[in-house]
């Protein structure tokens, strides 16, 4: 049975919580190398909700410290192409958290075959050769897989520009889901501290709506993790495609999990747009409605370039606005996840429409 722990935090006793959680967890970490992988998805302030709250972090690293750990580093590889995650994470207030423990992660690569798309990617070495590892996710919806946690935080072991063409290798749902769970098992972290201290709704997983939920939430076995996060949101982890993947080939569990602490459904929680039943009900939803496709809003781009730059179908071209090109589109959803102004939107009335189908 796996067990999944719910601590009521702010942001000024996130110390404290963390030194319960590794006590409640036996986490030692004495003499150890310690990985800490934040979620560091663009340069966004912590009130944005999209990266892990620098709180969180910097109780992390002092905890580890506090408990003889031999080395701490703190990194990720950020979103989009030929970043550097020093200067995305100085943005997120992450820099400074991390106590001079921060590394670009991308600096030292090893290429690994991820089996379910049969071909290699450059995963960060820090990573494969840390004795203990802490994931350290945002509890977020995400408009390609429902909900970004534990799992899917993992993407980030993955260098540079790779993460495009690893979208363009796996561009369904289901094939992306057997890409993350080829990254869960190829480290899975020792522990997992969800940052839930605030929790974005609707479109995530960069410009959703935050709302404040005050809550931390830590296991050892990040599916469960994300799992009852998803209880908590409202949503059955058995239909979220990268859990049932994990949880299929033993890397944890999705039912029989024991919750320790202030569970609580979420009121009005609202999922993605792109959120859908089931498979066949997503095909009959496309039919009636067409490719759910992203749409520009012009008033809020700057004609940038990054959702063509970081667009793994080359799908986007500048004239002068960002245009896709729908017959190469792949409706990934990265320009709407890395645009940094939230130019790029769902259709808006997709939901309402699966509801009138289905209902």
């Amino acid at each position: 049975m796996s067990i999944v722990n719910i601590y009521d935090a702010n942001a000024q006793d996130t110390e404290e919580v963390i030194a319960r959680a590794f006590d409640d967890f036996e986490v030692d970490v004495k003499d150890k190398s310690v990985l800490i992988k934040p979620n560091i998805v663009a340069g966004l302030p912590p009130e944005h909700g999209a990266t892990t709250h620098p709180a969180v972090v910097s109780a992390l690293v002092r905890e580890c410290l506090r408990r003889g750990a031999s080395k701490v580093i703190v990194g990720d590889n950020p979103g989009g192409v030929e970043k550097d995650s020093r200067v995305t994470a100085q943005k997120a207030g992450l820099v400074e958290a991390s106590h001079g423990c921060f590394a670009r992660l991308s600096e030292r690569v090893t290429e690994v075959l991820l089996p379910s798309v049969g071909v290699k990617a450059p995963i960060s070495s820090a990573i494969l050769e840390t004795d203990f590892l802490i994931d350290v996710p945002v509890m977020k919806t995400h408009v390609f897989t429902t909900i970004t946690g534990a799992v899917k935080n993992l993407y980030g072991y993955v260098a540079g520009t790779a993460k495009a063409r690893l979208h363009l290798a796996a561009p369904t749902r289901r094939q992306f889901a057997a890409l993350l769970a080829d990254l869960y098992a190829l480290r899975p972290p020792d522990f997992v501290v969800m940052d839930a201290l605030r929790v974005m709704e609707g479109n995530g997983p960069t410009h959703g709506q935050v709302r404040p939920l005050r809550k931390i939430v830590a296991g050892r076995d990040g599916v469960a993790v994300d799992a009852v996060a998803c209880r908590m949101m409202g949503v059955d982890p058995n239909r979220v495609h990268h859990l049932v993947e994990a949880s299929s080939r033993g890397l944890g569990r999705i039912e029989g999990v024991e919750i320790e602490g202030s569970f609580t459904v979420i009121p009005d929680f609202k999922l993605p747009t792109t959120f859908a039943a089931s498979p066949q009900e997503q095909v009959m939803l496309l039919m009636a409605i067409g490719q759910v496709r992203p749409v520009l809003k012009e008033e809020l781009c700057l004609q940038c370039g990054e959702c063509a730059t970081n667009c793994p179908a080359k799908a986007i071209s500048l004239s002068p606005y960002p245009v896709v090109d729908e017959s190469r589109c792949i409706t990934c959803y990265c320009c709407v996840e890395l645009c940094p102004e939230g130019a790029w939107e769902i259709p808006s009335g997709i939901q309402e429409k699966f509801d009138r189908i289905f209902r």
